[in-house]
């Protein structure tokens, strides 16, 4: 089994780091679409409960995006 030069692990290296920047940036747009309704849920959950808690958890999620 032939030995890898360290010019091949930086190439491999660079390429894994580059898939998970990409992986990150997917995270990060389904993230858009998933705050934004699970701030319209906890609204909602405000409107009908009338509690502090989902207000306390609205705020969290804003803090989060």
């Amino acid at each position: 089994m032939p030995e890898r030069s360290a010019e091949q692990i930086r190439l491999e290296i660079a390429a894994e780091r580059q898939r998970l920047v990409e992986d990150v940036a997917e995270l990060r747009r389904e993230a858009k679409i998933v705050i934004p309704v699970a701030a319209a849920a906890l609204v909602a959950v405000t409107v009908l409960s009338r509690t502090k808690a989902p207000t306390r958890a609205a705020k969290l999620l804003w803090r989060l995006r």
